[in-house]
């Protein structure tokens, strides 16, 4: 497994204003996205929460004491499942995003915004 890092244009911002706190987006060309591989996020610190929203209409939701690799799962028809085999994965500086097909929350030629919280 490998951090994707083809085909990204990052808009990445830490708000000092708020500790604790990271807010972005990352736009992803048609670079073929390699469902193995992670969409790595460093956000100088070890989140609590992570939400995540891509441009097709898919979110994705990760708390602290959830399963690493795990997440909530909105489809972009409102059905909600819980994935317990590929999510949000969290590290010390930042978290990845699973790109396993099935998640779908990191697609080609798409934007993922996403919202992390220490």
């Amino acid at each position: 497994m490998a951090d994707n890092t083809a085909g990204q244009t990052r808009t990445t911002s830490v708000d000092r204003a708020i500790p604790g706190v990271a807010i972005g987006k990352i736009v992803l060309d048609a670079t073929t996205i390699v469902a193995g591989n992670d969409l790595y996020i460093n956000c100088g610190f070890t989140p609590r929460y992570v939400r995540v929203q891509n441009s097709s209409g898919v979110a994705i939701e990760w708390y602290a004491g959830m399963t690493e690799n795990s997440a909530f799962k909105a489809a972009a028809d409102g059905a909600r499942t819980l994935s317990g085999s590929a999510g949000i994965k969290t590290d010390p500086r930042g978290f990845r995003i699973s790109q396993n097909a099935t998640l779908a929350a990191v697609t080609a030629s798409s934007t993922v915004y996403f919202f992390a919280q220490s």
